[in-house]
């Protein structure tokens, strides 16, 4: 009988789990500081060069790829990093397995994409643009795969390289693309071109750490039974956080899919604060998993008390700043009916924040995968029933079925976030203190009160922003939300040797 968890934690204990979270994400911010710029610009120039018709026709072709992309990693991303963790004698044969094995699910992915926009009755246009992301998605399916193993290792700094060098090419030429007057079409060879330079990048650099066979085990077989929960809850949730695109263009037009198109981008990058902590914590998550002390109960509480510091601030930026963002990077001439769109958005960041957390903890700490897969099924058929009343209704209604998208999302994370508490094993949050809630909220209260009293002094919307983040760590600190171990973690963080450190690794292959 498995003892009941005990939660006895001390500084050493936080400090060893906090150096390793830290470390990658240190790394990863590092990257992900290139990627916000090439995000935004990107976000900046697509819209106005391509116009609201051509950017839905874009946005609604990556939609599509996102769904293609999970076919093909068949729970990699999850499985792989699981397991690495736990025992890295294994992680040679799984990976190899699995980089073959996306190759076969690509070749048949491709043919029922194919068939997928020709029965939906899609454009030359929109045919052309799937085809060429679906062959770029080759060279991300690979990619992933071997950062997934970078991920078990907890050592990002490879595959952040090869972002970095994705990104800015795909930034870059992107935007000589757009002047010599290119369309979406010469946008997304640009696209599929840079998941190959990713490719490129993490073969030249990872050779020597990542022993890749190329031989295909069958035992994998086993694995891919045992890892069919990860896929199918992956498959799920691309599939309500993208099929609404499909949706709101069928209801409406291309027109509105780009409003709605451009709303749900900015709203993609703010996703990434979770995501990169994400991506740091699931190996930890996953090497406490029979852990009997507490460390793996008091690490979710921590992980959630974060998340909801990162979240609500956020959300609060950008619900109030909608409409200068969406002025700021894509116009309101055009784009006016996204305000409306992001801010409904808005609502829902906070508790996305907390669900990917949640389904973390789930997926790899307390083996619940299988309900947690059968919630976000269930999750489909709430989000494409919540789509197809709310979209016509908000186009009938409003001219703006993106509105009833964005509703349809936000109700829909709801129930992803009761789920999950409901499935979460007793005792997981016992370490979770209502302060954890409670200072970040009036935190972001104040953080409020500064952004208005900025607002009536008409101070340039940016520096309003800028203000309110200064109050609000301020804020933070008065009301003593860190623990003198956060601080301690954070002085480290951003140290100068800590800088310096991570510049020599990021210089040396091996």
């Amino acid at each position: 009988m498995r003892r009941k968890p005990v939660m006895k934690t001390n500084d050493s204990t936080d400090k060893s789990i906090g150096r390793s979270v830290a470390r990658n994400m240190s790394v990863m911010f590092s990257a992900q500081a290139v990627n916000w710029v090439s995000s935004f610009i990107l976000l900046y120039f697509l819209p106005r060069f391509l116009g609201s018709e051509d950017y839905g026709r874009l946005y609604l072709a990556l939609s599509i790829k996102m769904m293609l992309g999970l076919l093909i990693d068949f729970g990699g991303n999850y499985l792989i990093p699981k397991e690495v963790a736990r025992s890295q004698k294994v992680g040679s044969s799984i990976l190899s397995s699995y980089i073959i094995l996306r190759i076969l699910l690509w070749i048949l992915a491709i043919g029922m994409i194919i068939l997928f926009s020709n029965l939906l009755g899609y454009s030359q246009h929109v045919h052309f643009l799937i085809l060429i992301l679906a062959i770029g998605k080759l060279w991300e399916g690979a990619y992933s795969a071997i950062g997934a193993y970078f991920q078990g290792i907890e050592r990002m700094e490879y595959p952040s390289l090869g972002s970095i060098v994705e990104r800015m090419a795909v930034a870059i030429f992107s935007i000589i693309a757009l002047f010599l007057g290119a369309d979406s079409i010469a946008i997304a060879v640009i696209m599929a071109t840079g998941a190959l330079l990713h490719l490129i990048v993490l073969l030249y650099f990872s050779h020597k750490i990542v022993p890749i066979k190329y031989a295909f085990d069958f035992k994998i077989f086993g694995l891919l039974y045992t890892g069919l929960p990860y896929f199918l809850f992956s498959l799920f949730s691309v599939i309500y956080y993208r099929i609404d695109a499909v949706m709101i263009a069928s209801f409406t037009s291309e027109t509105v899919t780009g409003w709605y198109g451009g709303a749900f981008r900015f709203f993609d990058i703010v996703m990434i604060l979770p995501l990169i902590y994400k991506t740091a914590i699931f190996p930890v998550f996953s090497r406490l998993w029979n852990n009997t002390e507490g460390k793996l109960q008091h690490t979710i509480s921590q992980s959630l008390r974060l998340m909801i510091i990162l979240g609500l601030p956020v959300a609060l930026v950008v619900f109030w700043f909608a409409e200068d963002i969406i002025q700021f990077f894509m116009g309101l001439d055009e784009f006016g009916p996204s305000v409306l769109i992001l801010q409904i958005f808005s609502a829902s960041i906070p508790i996305i924040y907390l669900d990917i957390i949640l389904g973390s903890a789930l997926l790899s700490a307390a083996d619940r995968q299988k309900e947690w897969a059968t919630v976000g099924f269930i999750a489909i058929f709430v989000n494409i029933g919540l789509n197809y009343v709310l979209i016509p209704y908000t186009q009938s209604a409003y001219g703006n079925g993106g509105v009833g998208a964005a509703a349809a999302t936000l109700f829909t994370e709801v129930f992803m976030m009761g789920s999950a508490f409901i499935l979460l094993p007793k005792g997981y949050l016992q370490g979770f203190k209502p302060s954890f809630l409670f200072k970040p909220a009036l935190a972001t209260g104040v953080m409020g009160i500064s952004i208005l009293g900025a607002g009536l002094l008409n101070l340039y919307w940016m520096i309003s922003m800028l203000v309110g983040g200064v109050v609000y760590l301020g804020a933070l600190f008065l009301f003593k939300t860190f623990s003198n171990v956060e601080v301690s973690l954070l002085r480290e963080f951003i140290s100068v040797e800590h800088i310096k450190g991570f510049l020599k690794l990021s210089k040396e292959p091996n």
